[in-house]
C-alpha cells in the first residue's frame, strides 16, 4: 500500500525515465562506467549525509551539508541520475535529464520546499538563503551547530531504499556491460 502512495502523475515520468534508462542503456565501456559510479558515490554521500541531519518538519537544518549548500539531497539526486545515465551511456536522455532538473524538477522543488521554509523560519530562512548556494557547496561553512551525523535519522529518512536502489541499478549496468 505504501508503494501505491509513492505513484503519482509526477512520479510516472520518473518511473518512465528509469525503465527506459535500463532498457536501451549501452555501457560501451569502462571509463564511462567508473564515470557514473563516481557520480553515483559523491551524489549518495550527499544524499547520506543530509539525511542523517535532517529533521523534516521539526527543525530548521543547517547543520552537516545544510551548512554549506541548502538542497544537499537534490545535489545528491542530480549526480545519482546523471551517474546512472553515463554508465547507460545514453546522451540523448542526459540531455533530456539537463532539461528536467533545471526547467521542472528543481524549480519546483524550491518554491515549494521555500515557501514552506520562509512561512515557518521568515527571516531566519531569508538570512540563510542568501548566504548558503542552493546547488554548488560553498567551501565556508555557514554556521557550526551542534547536531551530529545520525545513523537513525538518515534510515529515518528513508535513505536506505535509495541506497539499494542504487546497488541494484549498478547491478543490472554492471550485467550489460
Amino acid at each position: 500500500m505504501k508503494l501505491l502512495k509513492k505513484i503519482t502523475l509526477r512520479t510516472i515520468p520518473v518511473y518512465i525515465g528509469v525503465i527506459v534508462l535500463f532498457y536501451f542503456a549501452n555501457p560501451i565501456n569502462d571509463f564511462f562506467f567508473i564515470a557514473g559510479i563516481i557520480l553515483i558515490v559523491v551524489g549518495e554521500f550527499f544524499r547520506i549525509w543530509g539525511c542523517g541531519h535532517l529533521v523534516k518538519t521539526k527543525e530548521f537544518t543547517i547543520s552537516g551539508p545544510y551548512a554549506y549548500v541548502r538542497h544537499p539531497l537534490y545535489l545528491g539526486t542530480y549526480l545519482i541520475a546523471t551517474g546512472f545515465i553515463l554508465m547507460a551511456h545514453l546522451w540523448w536522455l542526459l540531455f533530456i535529464w539537463q532539461i528536467v532538473f533545471a526547467l521542472y524538477y528543481y524549480p519546483r522543488k524550491e518554491v515549494i520546499e521555500g515557501t514552506r521554509l520562509l512561512a515557518i523560519y521568515g527571516d531566519e530562512f531569508l538570512n540563510y538563503m542568501k548566504r548558503v548556494p542552493a546547488l554548488l557547496p560553498s567551501l565556508k561553512a555557514y554556521k557550526n551547530t551542534p547536531r551530529k551525523w545520525s545513523f537513525k535519522r538518515m534510515l529515518e529518512n528513508s535513505e536506505l531504499g535509495i541506497i539499494i536502489l542504487d546497488i541494484i541499478g549498478i547491478a543490472i549496468l554492471f550485467w550489460k556491460l
